[in-house]
Formats: C-alpha cells, sequence, structure tokens
C-alpha cells in the first residue's frame, strides 16, 4: 500500500530489516512509501486565581511566527550539521510504574493505575517550542501523557503538549498557538490551552472555539496572563516564556476527559523492529527502542533530545499518522493539520511495529485505531504517547547502522 511518493533512503537506513517474514514485506514498504521548577522571584508570587477568561489577545512578541520561526531555523541550520547545543550529560531515564493486575480505577490519557484515584482535574494543552536551537531544553515535556508534534511554518515542527495525570510546576517554553491545535483538542473535554498568544487570524479561530465551547484559552493578554513569566536566563523572548501549569490547572474549572486511545495487549501482526525516522525539509527526527528501559528514545539531529534536568525524553508509544495538510484559513503561510477523516499510520510499541488505518470522524471523537491486516482494533501500551503528525512519504525505518550511530 501507499507506494506512490516513496521517501528515497538516505545512508544509513534500508527499506526493510533482514529475518522478517515474507508476509509483512508489504507492510515495510509502505513505511517507506507512506512515508518542576521555578524561575527567579516568580516561584514565591501569589498564585493567580483562573476565574473567566475573557476574549483571547494576541501577544504584542510572538504575533508574527511564521517570520521568526523562519530566521531562527535558517541560523540553526547554518550552525552545521552537527544539530542543536544540547546539555551533554545525562541521568537516569524515568520509567513507567505498571501494576500487575491492577483493576482499580485508571488515568485515561495513559492507562496507567491511578493509585490516588482519576484527578478532578482538566486536561492541560501546552504549545511548546521545537523549531529552534534556542528553544532547547524543554521544561516539564517528560510529564505529558500525549505529545502531538505538528508542521508548523518552513518544514520545522513544534509541539502541543497534553498534561492531566501529572503537572509539573512549570512547562516551556511556551510559544504561540496554530490552526491546526485547535481541533486536536476537541476530544479532551473542554481542556485548557495555553499558548504564548497567535497571530490574529488564529487568535479570531480560539476566540470561536471558546464560544463553542470546546475549550478554555490562557494566553499572555487578559486575565490569564498572571500564569506566563519570561526567564531572561533563557535568553531573548520569544525563547524565554514559561508557564505556572501547576498553579493554572488548580485553579481551573472543569474535570478529566475520557480516554484518547485503547490500551491493551500487543497487536497479533506487531513485528520486531528498533527504529524509525521521521524527515521533513528541516527536521531529522528518530525514535530507537531501548531494551533496557522498554521505551523508546527520541533523537532530535543525531543527537538524544534532552530535557532540563539531562534525562533524554522517551516514550512508551510513538504513533506516526499521516495526515493532509492545507495552508491555514488564518494564516496563509503555516501549515494546518487535517485530524479528522481517516487515514494510514504506525504504532510502535514494545519494540514492535504494526501498520494501522486510524479514524476520528469529528473533532469531538477519540481516535480509533484498526489493524492494516487484520482489522481488529489496535491496543496501545498504557503509559505515555507521542504522536507524530506527518505527510505522506516522511517515515523511514532505521537500519543497525543509523541506529549505531545515534547509540553508539
Amino acid at each position: 500500500m501507499l507506494l506512490q511518493g516513496v521517501a528515497t533512503p538516505r545512508p544509513g537506513v534500508v527499506a526493510m530489516q533482514l529475518g522478517l517474514p515474507l508476509l509483512r514485506v508489504g507492510l515495510l514498504l509502505g513505511l517507506l512509501g507512506a512515508a518542576g521548577c521555578g524561575f527567579g522571584g516568580e516561584a514565591n508570587a501569589p498564585a493567580p486565581t483562573l476565574g473567566t477568561i475573557g476574549s483571547t489577545a494576541v501577544a504584542p512578541d510572538d504575533t508574527s511566527a511564521a517570520a521568526s520561526d523562519t530566521a531562527t531555523d535558517v541560523a540553526a541550520t547554518a550552525e552545521g550539521s552537527g544539530g542543536d547545543a544540547m546539555p551533554t550529560t545525562t541521568t537516569g531515564m524515568p520509567t513507567t510504574t505498571i501494576i500487575t493486575g491492577w483493576t482499580g480505577a485508571t488515568h485515561p490519557l495513559t492507562g496507567l493505575p491511578a493509585v490516588d484515584g482519576v484527578a478532578d482535574r482538566p486536561a492541560l494543552a501546552v504549545k511548546i517550542g521545537n523549531n529552534d536551537t534556542k528553544s532547547l531544553p524543554q521544561i516539564g515535556i517528560q510529564s505529558a501523557d500525549v505529545v502531538y508534534e505538528t508542521h508548523i511554518e518552513n518544514g520545522v515542527t513544534r509541539f502541543l503538549a497534553i498534561f492531566q495525570s501529572e503537572v509539573p510546576l512549570t512547562v516551556g517554553l511556551v510559544r504561540s498557538a496554530r490552526s491546526s491545535d485547535i481541533d486536536l483538542i476537541g476530544n479532551l473535554n473542554r481542556p485548557v490551552f495555553a499558548y504564548w498568544g497567535s497571530n490574529q487570524g488564529v487568535g479570531d479561530e480560539v476566540a470561536e472555539a471558546e464560544r463553542q465551547g470546546t475549550f478554555v484559552p490562557v494566553s499572555t493578554n487578559g486575565e490569564g496572563q498572571a500564569f506566563f513569566f519570561r526567564d531572561e536566563a533563557r535568553g531573548e523572548a520569544p525563547y524565554n516564556g514559561f508557564l505556572d501549569a501547576a498553579a493554572l490547572v488548580a485553579s481551573a474549572p472543569g474535570g478529566a476527559p475520557d480516554a484518547l486511545f485503547d490500551f491493551g495487549p500487543l497487536p497479533s501482526s506487531a513485528v520486531t523492529t528498533k527504529g524509525i525516522g521521521w524527515r521533513t525539509p528541516r527536521r531529522e527526527i528518530d525514535w530507537v527502542w531501548d531494551h533496557a528501559t522498554a521505551r523508546w528514545l527520541r533523537f532530535h539531529r543525531g543527537a538524544p533530545l534532552l530535557d532540563e534536568t539531562g534525562v533524554q525524553l522517551a516514550a512508551d508509544n510513538v504513533l506516526v499518522l499521516y495526515v493532509d495538510y492545507r495552508m491555514s484559513d488564518a494564516d496563509l503561510e503555516s501549515p494546518q493539520s487535517i485530524t479528522t477523516g481517516s487515514g494510514d499510520g504506525w504504532l510502535l510499541r514494545d519494540g514492535t511495529i504494526t501498520g494501522v488505518t486510524w479514524s476520528r470522524p469529528f473533532i469531538a471523537d477519540r481516535w480509533s485505531l484498526a489493524d492494516d491486516d487484520t482489522g481488529d482494533r489496535v491496543n496501545l501500551r498504557t503509559g505515555r504517547t507521542w504522536v507524530a503528525l506527518a505527510r505522506l512519504g516522511e517515515g523511514i525505518l532505521l537500519d543497525p547502522e543509523r541506529i549505531a550511530e545515534l547509540v553508539g
């Protein structure tokens, strides 16, 4: 399937790994074709309350998102193929705790045991920068239940992190909203959406979604601005914006979301793989299976993507969902992902890969995944999930040579 637009393998990337059953050759060829910390005096400031958020306003220093992102990413590219400047030390890998035989309540977005009960708080969606060296390292993202990664301008990507089972004190670096975000969080039972401004067109879309009850927007103007601050130690705006996430959620109205995915056993058609890559014009993203931690490790431009403590970011599930993009009506320079309808994709869990078909009829609907081979429902492993919203032809399998380059 999906052999049109086959991605040309780079050196170190092959179409399939040796020793796989012939039954799965088509699947693998399809992959190629389908291809809490406070800052300064802010921690001691009185905690604001959310109350009633007024109309969404535009932050003056992040309104020209496309132009700013373009200029800075070009500068990052000029630094050479060595990639982004990131911390070079690592500490212990965060792990996912699984309680065998648990029959009690589970967290809706991870499926993990809610030993103290499901927190009666709304989900928090935060727009986090990933498009420039100055955005690294991100703060608090390792606590997210789900992270969406979408195209923005000029072949780079940006994160939309969803927190509910665990909310860190601080999240950053907070960046501006995009049209894609509005539909993505329409199935989270009126979450809080935190972002650092937008252009006027996206701001109008956000305001309309608020009127329809899709989410509660909190941005850098109006009553919600008390939850945002800048840390000059991280450099100049717009690369130093942070959110007092825990304080915001503690004062926010609403309750927990429903599950976005099904959790359960490994699909019967899953086959072993060691890693995949996502290639955009200015992004080289890799996920590699780590047997020691039983998680997928994230790499960015050939180097581990680390959080603020030096820990490499990792996921229990990685979903690559192939979606269409069109130019946003609100910003003709910005692509907008189409995340309703259906399409092809890939699930990575437990060191395996499974071809899936995703469907989501309306923005209020959860994601539904079916096995490409059997048509059976596909379950995720309990834990944290990263979702890559890729264009057709951007996915590749990694061969041992590439994996050795990444992990040594």
